[in-house]
């Protein structure tokens, strides 16, 4: 009944941490209706067409359809240049497989790494996604990288990579925000995994705004890698007179249908205390319930007036013989082979081991094999030892529990 009370409460207390424990930040999917594929193309000297892949993401007035999309300078770098030389070259944005749109080269800052493209007109197919400042605060919180990495389709050759279904979202954390020394721009580094055809992709944190713009990854430890900060977008923004959406700084997450809330402080800290609790309750159960298995033993008689009976033993000897005053094993006047005090057995919990003596008896004790042992000498035993008093008919098993 003890043990039930207490499996009881456990149960409750861990009911009442999963209802207390926050669920971890989900990534807001609507940031997806945000994102492009853009395709720059330029011609080589026999005049074929090559085309370079990348991400991008649109910007805007909050609920209007937007026009202007930031992408990476190097993502159109080579469109740039064909147009500045002869033949020119293209660009273009891919909604989805069968759905493209032509786009235009508005500004480019090559040395921070951002461009601005614009379409004829504005869109109905995507929506505009706000910017945040990047902060020292932000430190450890996660990030996710959104775009159309080219190893991705070819991987997996069935997927067309093209609809904003397409995307590969990966997570991360914000690692450091730090001034690049040789183009004074502001960078975001994270664990954020990218490959070719991320860049230009935006950097999101939890609550589904833009951090940065995805840029590259290092080329000397594989779990680095950059985003450029929204601190160097907004200004090729403003200078254009490109009109954006900056994300309230006050406003928590709004979470996706299933995901967890934010909870404040204190019920957080309640959870946490609860879960020790749980902890140290399973830890003593588990430690009482070893320590029940281990303290105490069993000695089986098959003797024929017994038939497999058996005695539990702890820290106290037991006595087999004829003597019902003293013996716990005990046996009828007359068993041929029992002596009055025949022998003793002692169990010693931390050694998992028997000790048997022999008490002077008249007709000896003896192991399994038919040794007689020697009179008030003990002798340790290993669980599942068998003796037998004076005739092979009077068994004793000692076995651990």
């Amino acid at each position: 009944m003890k043990k039930n009370k207490i499996l009881t409460l456990i149960l409750c207390l861990a009911l009442l941490a999963a209802l207390a424990v926050p669920a971890a930040a989900a990534f807001d999917n609507r940031v997806l209706e945000g994102i492009i594929m853009i395709y720059a193309g330029a011609p080589d000297e026999d005049g074929n067409m090559n085309y370079w892949r990348g991400t991008g993401f649109f910007v805007g007035p909050a609920g209007e359809n937007p026009q202007y999309i930031v992408t990476n300078c190097h993502v159109v770098e080579e469109f740039i240049l064909a147009g500045k030389g002869a033949g020119g070259g293209e660009l273009r944005v891919l909604f989805d497989q069968d759905d493209e749109a032509e786009a235009y080269l508005v500004d480019y800052d090559a040395e921070k790494d951002v461009a601005v493209l614009k379409l004829a007109e504005p869109t109905d197919k995507r929506a505009p996604l706000a910017l945040r400042m990047p902060s020292d605060a932000m430190l450890g919180s996660e990030v996710y990288a959104v775009g159309y990495p080219v190893a991705a389709d070819m991987t997996v050759q069935a997927v067309t990579s093209y609809s904003q279904k397409d995307a590969t979202v990966t997570g991360g954390r914000f690692s450091r925000l730090l001034t690049e020394s040789n183009t004074g721009r502001q960078l975001i580094q994270t664990d954020t995994a990218l490959s070719g055809g991320n860049s230009g992709g935006p950097l999101i944190d939890e609550t589904g705004a833009v951090l940065g713009v995805n840029t590259y990854g290092s080329n000397l430890d594989q779990n680095l890698f950059y985003a450029v900060s929204a601190a160097e977008v907004t200004p090729i923004l403003q200078r254009n007179s490109i009109t954006f959406t900056m994300a309230d700084e006050a406003v928590e997450p709004e979470q996706n249908e299933g995901s967890g809330g934010t909870l404040n402080p204190i019920l957080s800290a309640v959870s946490a205390v609860l879960l020790v609790a749980i902890a140290v309750l399973v830890l003593l159960l588990v430690r009482k319930k070893d320590c029940r298995k281990n303290d105490g033993a069993v000695i089986r008689s098959f003797a024929p007036q017994h038939g497999g009976m058996t005695v539990h033993i702890k820290n106290v000897p037991i006595m087999a013989g004829r003597d019902s005053t003293c013996c716990t094993i005990l046996y009828r006047d007359g068993t041929p082979g029992v002596s009055s005090r025949h022998c003793q057995i002692q169990f010693a919990a931390r050694e998992q081991q028997f000790t048997v003596t022999d008490l002077g008896s008249t007709y000896g004790t003896f192991l399994s094999n038919g040794q007689r042992l020697n009179p008030n000498q003990p002798v340790k035993l290993a669980g599942g030892s068998e003796i037998y008093l004076g005739e092979p008919d009077n068994i004793l098993r000692l076995e651990l529990n």
